[in-house]
């Protein structure tokens, strides 16, 4: 009796690691913004071989930068975002939960995210850039009327 129990047991367990195995892949999806030019990227515990592309999802007018506003609970994205010669603008890790512009000619982007054992989100946007150097100078207003100071991170930012 012992040993079904035994065995019965060792079944179980066999079971459980199995599902486990089965049902840990995590997820990654892409998918286009309604309201922006750009795109919004969602993840649960997704890893390197995992991967979304949108090609043409970015136009860059006159003016503009690429906004990157990652909310990241844990690891990071892997981001690239290439130009329609096919020359990556931006190709680096993004974790965290602050976000930034970077410079971009006018044209058109192509984006590809990989995760890192990441869960969270991160939003890939054309954006003016005076619009952005207004709603930075609103929040630090904002910022200094309550009082508050954000700590730079260690690369001084």
């Amino acid at each position: 009796m012992k040993s079904i129990k035994a065995i019965s047991g060792i079944a179980a367990l066999a079971l459980a690691i199995a599902l486990t195995a089965c049902g840990g892949k995590g997820t990654l999806e892409q998918v286009l913004l309604d309201e922006a030019d750009g795109i919004k990227v969602t993840a649960e515990n997704a890893s390197a071989d995992q991967e979304a592309t949108t090609t043409g999802a970015i136009t860059v007018e006159e003016g503009d930068g690429i906004v990157i506003s990652p909310f990241t609970e844990k690891g990071s994205f892997h981001l690239t975002i290439t130009s329609s010669d096919g020359e990556a603008i931006y190709d680096d890790d993004v974790d965290g939960k602050v976000y930034f512009m970077i410079d971009a000619e006018p044209g058109t982007y192509d984006v590809t995210t990989s995760g890192n054992r990441v869960t969270g989100w991160m939003t890939v946007f054309s954006q003016n850039k005076d619009d952005e150097a207004a709603i930075n100078d609103s929040l630090d207003e904002t910022l200094a009327e309550n009082n508050i100071e954000l700590e730079e991170d260690s690369d001084g930012e």
